[in-house]
């Protein structure tokens, strides 16, 4: 990934892997975490990543940031109203 790039897709790549890892191997998803030995199950893990990697790597090309990142930047730096004089302040 290019330099100053950080964190731009991280998040999206760890959830993506994570969900993708879930659905594949759980026995109430996918189901091949008990039917397929260690070589087989590090091969689609391989797989998993591989596709995380060459996605990360089509976002900045495209212009785009990850949609995990973009969802948690939106909601912590969302703008709240300004206090009015005198109002309580909420903590």
């Amino acid at each position: 990934m290019r330099g100053g790039a950080c964190g731009q897709r991280s998040l999206t790549c760890h959830l993506l892997r994570s969900v993708a890892s879930v659905a594949v191997f759980s026995p109430w998803a996918g189901g091949l975490g008990g039917r397929l030995g260690d070589a087989a199950a590090s091969a689609v893990a391989l797989g998993v990543w591989l596709g995380s990697v060459l996605l990360a790597e089509s976002m900045p090309r495209a212009g785009r940031r990850g949609p995990a990142e973009v969802l948690l930047r939106r909601l912590s730096y969302r703008q709240t109203p300004l206090a009015t004089p005198g109002a309580p302040v909420r903590r």
